[in-house]
């Protein structure tokens, strides 16, 4: 062992590199210390190459196609922060992955809310019962629980349509956590705004109803008598229960300290005609009521009466309904059906929640649970992603740090072997030698002609390697090379400047993601002063202890309307209070959703945008609501018992008193056709009265009010001559003082309160959002964004070393041979001519290529160098392709930037680069006005002559009004018609505004297809969403109108009922039927077919609501002038007829939806006949305005980087094989001979 470590060692002080078999002891010594340093320097600096290459980092783009979620789920768990993977579908509908179900509570899927119950419990003389009898309003409750339910039931369908009809808009796949945290956000945010739309409208129905003093044909809290000192004439008076005189209380629907709003509801079996309302009859003591101080016969677990049907089963509950001892004791006191009780199941489900009152469960929609299925595997589907990209930092792999050092390797020989003898030889050069001995293997030769090539061939090598290498250098030079940098838990500060250096790739994503508002913004609203002030209080109420008045000289006066005014004003008040606070609290609990840090310009934008919305949206809602509310209510003409817009009096004929009525008038002006008839109001004794100013009665209360200015309130005197007519006493009169005229308002002191309501008294909303919060609240851990860097120094001689070493080898062969050939002898080329068989002369050079010949004329050895000559050429090529393939198949990502000149060269770019272009809009925020312009074209009734107050002043004749049949409703009608024409167009006008004021906010320029499926989207949902919300209001407020028993003026609902005529005597009331089998107590929708002259005329006719009758119509007869002149002349002798010219011209123009359509179907499209919508992708461009744009690109095959890879292995390939394989040769030849002595001594010794 020892002795062969010594043979290495003395080979390798012996090993001579740059051997030229010279004798020449000195050129010896020379090529000895060449080899050394050569060898020395050589593995030292790849050695130093090899550590540099292992510790370098370079981003890797990986490229997968269509990957599977199980992949994706894989990769993102490993690339996190920069896997990105573009959807094939951007937009997906919310129905493809989420699906809502409703669990309702077990009422609305009961027998208690069907036909049958309801049937079972409505008797036609069911006003007859006592007040307080659970058979007096049980049907009326039930009908309004039954719509109730079907109308929480609808609004929460319909709001699921639109909620799946929504798209959830994701440019690439996000992960599941991600998802489902913005899909549940968004439910939340469904659910949250869903409930609160249906409470709000519920309340406000309830308030205004109360406020207007409606009255139902079973009222609770009023009733109509006849007159002792007349009894041909009616009065009106509150209802007293001896349960609340016990305790200095009244019946009303308000509850405080002197009011009582409830009452115990049970069976009053000894009562089935009440002789006197109520059970603590004062007025009279000679009266001997049969009610007075009377008990129940037995109390019904739960059931409770209010002021209206309505507040009766709001503050009643269940509990009855789960007993059935209770429902059989009830059944017993029912006698007016053949339908049996045992027919009806009790509830039996969520019996802890019989105690619940049903106010609860409707401000809950019923809703008992909420079923939510989303699916993340389904979404994946729909996104279905076409490749997925990440980067990986990493250290280089093995093949490429191979690759590296070899092409190093090659170029290093090749310089080290031409640098080291030169510095050797000048610094040992011998004192006397003087002449140059040159090494240029090219011109070795005596022949002239050669030497003259080699010298051409010299001076073009260096030129073509010097020019080469300038080409190379540069253009390495000039590659960018991509690098992430990473700031952990940067601070807002840190966010700004990095802003600030215009990076496009910053990425800062946010830990939380989903950020409640109420986190970073606030809205502290102030009010007008009124609604704090003693104008809306409940100081008015008690006008006995106010008003010093013994005997009004008008009726009604102000002090009769004040209490009813002022507390209209409080509720107004308090009604705005309660939708701003619901509005904010919902406003408060929704998400902003931002999966990383948004720019301060950008947030400020978004905020103020929904800050507008919210505000546009809650104020036009309220107004649309309430003003719908009154137009139902006044164009049914229901009564009020207020006395602003009916008085009921009696009328004797043939000996039978009737009930008649009469609709007031003001100034001229008729309650039946005009609702904005309105008069001062005034205070008067017998010998004094006074006008308020700026305070005006109108046919309803509300009228009255929203009438009304806010002058008399700014005004000393007007206060003044208010307070001469009340006790100075009173607690009113001592607090009565103007509004503080100095104060800030928006508002001008004689401003409308209908225009203050319209804005819900709101002076100023006040807004905080601060960036900061939301900065501090989104918490990104840590921001990226990727640099191009040049290529280092290192770098740069290290790729220009590698292919020195390649370019070198094949310039040197093909340099002297072109020269060769260009310059050839004419002998040469006369031999050359002589060869007969050019193939087989390059046949025989191949088989005989030698490519480590050196001087030896040993045929053995010169055999063994072909043979390492073809193992060479075989391993060479098999490394050289291998390499090659690889690095030509290596992924780079290229990002280029340039400035965007116009829409179509943006449409090219999008073509090409779909998936990774990316043009930042210099407006991130865009109204929809700037691209969107929707033109509606509306039914021609709504521009009719049959709208018009002509039309209906020729229709109405208050002579008629009590005939209960087509003269006394059609005015009512057509004016229904009028109003639903103008309440649609209005919610259309107001929904456009909002619609174009709501901005559509892009942080980059979107692809036009992207853009048209927004433009669809948010099209389809404004179309569809406008006209349910309508109709569900109008189904709402209808309802709850026919389902109270709220009796219309026409008395085509309900009828006043006289049986008796004497003193105190009450009016009952009772149904009406039409055709037969219609009754108008358990339908609204009945509906009789108008006859005229044995005519009927197509689509017109009789029900029992003016408003139902006309939805239920059709406009068939307006098309005809045949039956319109019927019309006319059945009006011919109207009072009004005469004085009018009846000049009204039918309808012609044809609709889509044909002439038999009936009007809730025109109501149910807004009576929109045609949509014209515009929208300008060109515009959303030019509103955009991006200027700068930037897009990646994978580079697959990249021919500069694949030739000067291929020069430099090939340098360093050639050099390490000619270095190596000589030896595995020598070594394979030595094993052979060994085994072909042995097996001759084998012979031998057998021999």
């Amino acid at each position: 062992m020892s002795s062969r470590l010594r043979m290495i060692r003395e080979r390798l002080i012996k090993l001579n590199l740059f051997d030229t078999e010279t004798n020449d002891e000195h050129i010896k010594r020379n090529e000895l210390l060449s080899t050394r340093i050569y060898l020395f320097i050589l593995l030292t600096l790849l050695l130093l190459l090899t550590f540099y290459e292992v510790f370098q980092m370079e981003n890797n783009l990986i490229s997968i196609e269509k990957p599977n979620k199980e992949e994706y789920e894989k990769f993102k768990l490993i690339y996190l922060n920069n896997l990105k993977c573009p959807c094939q579908q951007i937009s997906i509908s919310y129905k493809e992955f989420v699906n809502l179900t409703v669990e309702y509570n077990e009422i609305c899927l009961s027998d208690f809310i069907s036909e049958k119950w309801i049937n079972y419990l409505f008797y036609d003389n069911t006003s007859y019962y006592f007040q307080l009898d659970f058979r007096h309003d049980a049907s009326s409750k039930f009908q309004l629980l039954r719509l109730l339910c079907q109308l929480a039931e609808i609004t929460i369908n319909e709001s699921l349509n639109e909620f799946y009809s929504l798209n959830f808009i994701t440019n690439e796949v996000i992960t599941s956590e991600l998802f489902f945290l913005q899909v549940h956000s968004f439910i939340d945010l469904f659910k949250q705004t869903t409930i609160p739309s249906f409470q709000n409208l519920l309340q406000l129905i309830r308030q205004i109803t109360i406020a207007n003093g409606i009255y139902s044909a079973i009222d609770t809290s009023l009733a109509y008598a006849l007159h002792p000192s007349n009894i041909s004439r009616i009065y009106l008076d509150s209802i007293y229960y001896y349960e609340n005189s016990l305790e200095n209380k009244i019946f009303d629907c308000y509850c405080d300290e002197y009011t009582a709003c409830q009452m115990p509801q049970g069976i009053y079996s000894t009562i089935e005609i009440y002789d006197f309302p109520g059970s603590d009859w004062i007025q009279d003591i000679d009266v001997n009521a049969t009610t007075a101080g009377i008990n129940a016969t037995f109390l019904i677990p739960g059931m409770y009466v209010g002021c209206k049907p309505i507040e009766s089963l709001m503050r009643s509950t269940s509990q009855c309904l789960y007993d059935k001892k209770c429902l059989n004791q009830i059944a017993s006191y029912i006698n007016h059906t053949t339908i049996s009780i045992n027919s009806f199941q009790i509830l039996n489900q969520f019996q802890s929640k019989s105690n619940l009152t049903f106010q609860i469960l409707a401000n809950q929609l019923f809703i008992e649970n909420w079923i939510i299925n989303i699916s993340y595997d389904n979404y994946y589907y729909q996104c279905q992603p076409l490749f997925c990209q990440f980067t990986i930092y990493q250290r280089q792999n093995f093949i490429h740090i191979f690759a590296i050092i070899i092409s190093f390797f090659g170029g290093l020989r090749i310089v080290l072997r031409f640098i080291i003898p030169i510095i050797i030889k000048f610094s040992r050069r011998k004192k006397h030698q003087q002449q140059l001995t040159t090494t240029n293997s090219i011109i070795l030769t005596d022949d002239e002609h050669k030497q003259k090539n080699g010298r051409l061939s010299t001076k073009l090598y260096f030129l073509t390697i010097i020019i080469c290498l300038i080409i190379f250098s540069i253009r390495i030079s000039s590659e960018y090379q991509p690098r992430t940098i990473i700031i952990s838990n940067p601070t807002k500060i840190d966010f700004e400047e990095l802003n600030n250096k215009s990076i496009d790739d910053l990425y800062c994503p946010c830990n939380e993601i989903s950020i409640k508002y109420s986190k970073f913004l606030h809205l502290n609203p102030t009010y007008h002063e009124i609604c704090s002030s003693i104008f809306a209080s409940n100081m008015w109420y008690n006008a006995y202890e106010i008003w010093n008045i013994t005997l009004p000289c008008y009726y009604p006066s102000f002090a009769n309307l004040a209490s009813f005014y002022f507390s209209l004003l409080l509720t107004f008040c308090q009604s705005a209070n309660e939708t701003i606070s619901n509005g904010l609290t919902q406003f408060y609990s929704s998400d902003y959703i931002t999966s990383e840090v948004i720019l301060e310009n950008q947030f400020n934008n978004e905020i103020l945008s929904y800050i507008e919305l919210f505000q546009t949206n809650i104020q036009n809602t309220f107004e649309g609501q309430w003003n719908l509310l009154q137009s139902i209510i006044s164009n049914n003409q229901i009564i009020s018992v207020r006395k602003t817009d009916f008085i009921l009096n009696g009328m004797l004929f043939n000996n039978t008193l009737l009930p008649y009525s009469y609709i007031k008038s003001y100034n001229n002006c008729h309650c039946a056709t005009d609702s904005t008839c309105h008069e001062t109001v005034r205070l008067c004794i017998p010998n004094r009265q006074d006008f308020i100013n700026g305070i005006f009665i109108g046919c309803y209360m509300v009228d009255s009010l929203l009438l009304s200015t806010t002058e008399c309130f700014y005004n000393q005197t007007c206060l003044n001559t208010i307070q001469f007519y009340m006790f100075n006493s009173s607690q009113t009169y001592q607090n009565l003082n103007i509004l503080n005229q100095s104060q800030s308002s928006q508002y001008k002191t004689n401003e409308t309160i209908g225009t203050i309501l319209k804005n819900l008294f709101i002076e100023n909303w006040n807004e905080f959002y601060s960036y900061e919060n939301y900065y501090n609240q989104c918490k990104p851990s840590f921001c990226s964004y990727t640099i191009q860097q040049r290529p280092s120094f290192i770098y740069i001689c290290t790729k220009l070393i590698a292919v020195y070493g390649g370019l070198t080898i094949i310039i040197k062969f093909l340099i002297p041979n072109i020269i060769n050939l260009i310059r050839r002898k004419k002998q040469q080329q006369q031999q050359q001519q002589q060869i007969a068989s050019k193939r087989a002369y390059i046949l025989g050079k191949l088989i005989n290529l030698n490519l480590f010949r050196d001087r030896s004329t040993n045929e053995e050895k010169i055999r063994k160098q072909i043979i390492t000559t073809r193992l060479y050429i075989i391993v060479f090529l098999i490394i050289l392709i291998i390499l090659v393939l690889y690095t030509s198949l290596n992924k780079k990502s290229i990002t280029v930037e340039l400035n965007l000149l116009n829409l179509n060269e943006y449409t090219e770019l999008e073509m090409k680069y779909k998936n990774t272009l990316i043009c930042p809009c210099n407006d991130i925020s865009i109204e929809y006005n700037k691209f969107i312009d929707i033109k509606l074209i509306y039914h021609e009734i709504c521009y009719s002559d049959f709208v018009s107050k002509q039309w209906f002043n020729y229709l109405y004749n208050d002579q008629t009004i009590n005939d209960r049949n087509y003269h006394s409703t059609a005015s009512a009608q057509f004016q229904t018609l009028s109003s639903l024409c103008k309440l649609t167009q209005d919610t259309l006008n107001t929904s456009l505004i909002q619609f174009y004021s709501t901005k559509f906010i892009s942080g980059q320029l979107i692809s036009s297809q992207s853009f048209q499926n927004q433009f669809n989207l948010i099209i389809e949902l404004f179309q569809k969403s406008v006209p349910q919300t309508f109709k569900r209001t109008l189904d709402m407020i209808h309802g709850i109108i026919h389902a109270n028993f709220y009796m219309t003026v026409y008395q085509t609902n309900w009828k006043f009922t006289i049986l008796e005529r004497k003193n105190f005597s009450p009016i009952y009331s009772n149904p009406i039927i039409y055709n037969q089998t219609c009754n108008c107590g358990t339908s609204s929708k009945c509906f009789q077919p108008l006859i005229i002259d044995n005519t009927i005329l197509d689509g017109l006719g009789i029900g029992c609501y003016p408003v139902q009758t006309m939805l239920q119509s059709s406009l068939q007869c307006l098309y005809n002038q045949t039956c319109l002149n019927l019309i006319l002349s059945y009006f011919r002798f109207n009072q009004f007829s005469n004085n009018i010219n009846n000049t009204f011209e039918i309808l012609k123009s044809q609709s889509e939806y044909g002439r038999n359509e009936t009007v809730e179907s025109m109501v149910n499209r807004l009576f929109v006949d045609q949509w014209y919508i515009n929208h300008s992708y060109e515009n959303y461009y030019k509103q955009c305005k991006p200027t700068l744009c930037t897009y990646s690109y994978i580079q697959y095959f990249n021919i500069f980087y694949i030739i000067t890879t291929i020069l430099g292995l090939y340098g360093g390939l050639t050099n390490l094989l000619k270095l190596i394989l000589p030896f595995i040769i020598k070594i394979i030849f030595k094993l052979f001979s060994k085994t072909k002595i042995h097996i001759q001594h084998y012979h031998q010794n057998t021999n």
